[in-house]
């Protein structure tokens, strides 16, 4: 199976938000619970200035792909500056946060070795 999936074909897809994380939104673009996939998942998610993915932990290895803004993230308590460009690899079980401290939209790819985000069980 091959496609290709871009957030204009997702376009009809509802912005996924909630109140544990202020100004963060994200939509699904390959994950089985939306496509046939499997083995992967795969969104894409904005952060408005101000907005924080508060510090959680999750088993699944992920992976971040930076497209536009900075941010600080946080890595089980070290800080550090991510921006446009970076790629950023969380092993499963490590402790994290984002947060956007610029003046732009931080936007990101996140990947999953999941078949699905639902699959994705997060810890606080």
């Amino acid at each position: 199976m091959i496609f290709v999936k871009n957030l204009k074909s997702i376009s009809n897809q509802e912005w996924s938000t909630s109140d544990k994380y202020p100004g963060v939104r994200w939509k699904f673009l390959i994950d089985s619970d939306y496509t046939k996939s499997s083995g992967l998942s795969l969104g894409f998610a904005e952060i408005d200035p101000g907005g924080d993915l508060i510090l959680h932990c999750h088993s699944p290895d992920e992976i971040y792909v930076v497209t536009d803004g900075v941010g600080t993230l946080n890595k089980s308590g070290e800080l550090e500056e991510i921006k446009k460009g970076d790629v950023v690899f969380i092993a499963g079980n490590e402790k994290h946060a984002l947060k956007n401290n610029g003046n732009e939209v931080l936007k990101f790819y996140w990947i999953f070795p999941t078949d699905s985000f639902s699959e994705v069980e997060y810890f606080y």
